[in-house]
């Protein structure tokens, strides 16, 4: 109990410092010209921050939209996007096109305290402290735009062994059209580090019709000490008419993790698939979408797997406020893959309800190899809210995954999650948070797990910097 008070004050320390060399940066860099307020807007979008939320990894997607990983707020990358709005920060209206090029910075630190973790790391309960630095850089070009992102999980004094862990986040895509009809992206996404920092690294979001929504792969728990995911997009889209779109995206992922810590004799394992996909979308007017697809994916590693699914879709406009997107058809597999699945499906539903409430949820059956070595199908679900009220926000996010394994080799995996934070904003650029984040699961190379973290602290993230 001693050193447990000890280490509390050690980080109640870290976090005061931290709040108060924020404070000083934000008066000295708090410059008109080169750093402009944020609107309203921008600042009441938390909504989507995430920085004090659970596992961390990027996922990729095409559109005019990327998500801060820093904040969680949009960051606007395509040419549907108003130029005079990007990345949470308004763009003083008359600056000349060479200073719009934006540079981002900020950090979070924060107080951990964690309790009943998984068999592999049997400790009771510990205190920990955790810094994440934020780095972006938005450069728009002549046709499109190039956004680069970096962050990182650092705990001085991990809550597992109390040694130094962190955990690494990367994430480029660059936009671009090659005629007024024909347009491009290319999107890479990466992370890497111990698999217990990652568990203090904000949430995995992925954007559906421009609104960033939990993605459930944070409900995914590895018996392993470190982990690394990358995920690579290819998109090529056409506008066949005002009317009709098509669009081809070739996508790769990787997933390795490396052996157990409790068994000396376990080995790593990996996994690597490709997978192309077809979109056609027909506008039949101010609110609906007709959509088809079809998909193939195949694991390059392991049992021989390919998957060939697709179907009809429709993305439909509610109401000014209410959002909804759903599609399914048929899928096929091969013997290997695990079990035949007869159908795809995915819905999701996004609601901006009045007095500043934002809902969403979000299930599907997928082909995915995402923190998953021993299996490629998964079934999963997602639900969230965001209040906003004056200079208070609450959240909470929750997700569920399935995960099917190959024959005879482990159990289903069952995992779910859920998180739920406050935070208020001291200025336009500090805030204070507070939260509480569990994860459970049950099977694959896990057997049987939980983890626990009631977290508090600050972040600090200014407005962006304009250069040439």
């Amino acid at each position: 109990m001693k050193n447990a008070m000890k280490s509390w004050g050690f980080n109640l320390s870290v976090v005061l410092m931290l709040a108060s060399n924020a404070l000083f940066a934000q008066s000295a860099t708090s410059q008109p010209s080169a750093s402009p307020t944020p609107t309203p807007a921008a600042t009441t979008a938390s909504d989507t921050a995430a920085q004090e939320a659970g596992p961390q990894s990027v996922s990729v997607g095409t559109g005019p939209y990327s998500v801060s990983l820093g904040t969680g707020q949009l960051i606007g990358v395509g040419p549907e996007v108003d130029p005079e709005f990007a990345g949470g920060a308004a763009l003083a209206h008359g600056t000349p096109a060479e200073y719009k090029n934006l540079f981002y910075y900020g950090a979070t630190g924060s107080t951990v305290y964690s309790n009943a973790l998984n068999p592999a790391q049997p400790k009771d309960y510990s205190f920990s402290s955790s810094f994440s630095p934020y780095l972006a850089v938005l450069i728009p070009t002549q046709r499109g735009s190039f956004v680069a992102q970096y962050t990182a999980a650092v705990n001085p004094n991990d809550t597992n062994n109390g040694d130094p862990q962190a955990y690494h986040i990367a994430d480029v895509k660059l936009t671009g059209a090659f005629t007024r009809r024909w347009s491009w992206q290319l999107q890479s996404a990466g992370s890497y580090g111990s698999e217990s920092a990652r568990f203090q690294a904000p949430l995995t979001y992925v954007l559906v019709q421009s609104t960033p929504v939990v993605s459930s792969n944070s409900a995914i728990l590895l018996r392993t000490a470190n982990s690394a995911y990358a995920e690579n997009d290819v998109h090529l889209g056409w506008r066949a008419t005002s009317r009709d779109d098509l669009g081809w995206t070739f996508r790769h992922t990787y997933t390795g993790i490396a052996g157990d810590p409790a068994n000396p004799l376990s080995a790593g394992s990996h996994s690597n698939s490709v997978g192309l996909r077809m979109d056609y979308g027909r506008t039949l007017n101010s609110r609906v979408v007709m959509k088809v697809y079809g998909e193939g994916d195949t694991l390059l590693n392991g049992p021989t797997c390919n998957s060939i699914g697709g179907g009809l879709g429709l993305a439909v406009k509610v109401s000014h406020s209410v959002a909804l997107d759903v599609g399914g058809g048929p899928q096929r597999n091969s013997n290997n893959c695990g079990g035949q699945q007869n159908y795809n499906f995915n819905a999701n539903l996004v609601a901006n309800v009045r007095y500043r409430t934002r809902l969403f949820a979000a299930a599907q059956r997928t082909f995915s190899t995402a923190f998953r070595t021993d299996g490629v199908w998964e079934d999963n679900a997602s639900a969230g809210f965001t209040k906003d009220f004056m200079r208070l926000n609450l959240t909470a996010d929750a997700g569920w995954v399935r995960g099917q394994p190959f024959i005879g080799t482990t159990q289903h995996y069952n995992g779910y999650f859920y998180s739920p934070r406050i935070r208020v904003r001291a200025t336009e650029a500090l805030s204070f948070f507070a939260g509480y984040r569990s994860f459970r699961a049950t099977g694959g190379n896990i057997i049987s797990a939980n983890e626990n973290f009631a977290v508090a602290g600050i972040e600090w993230y200014p407005a962006g910097i304009h250069f040439k």
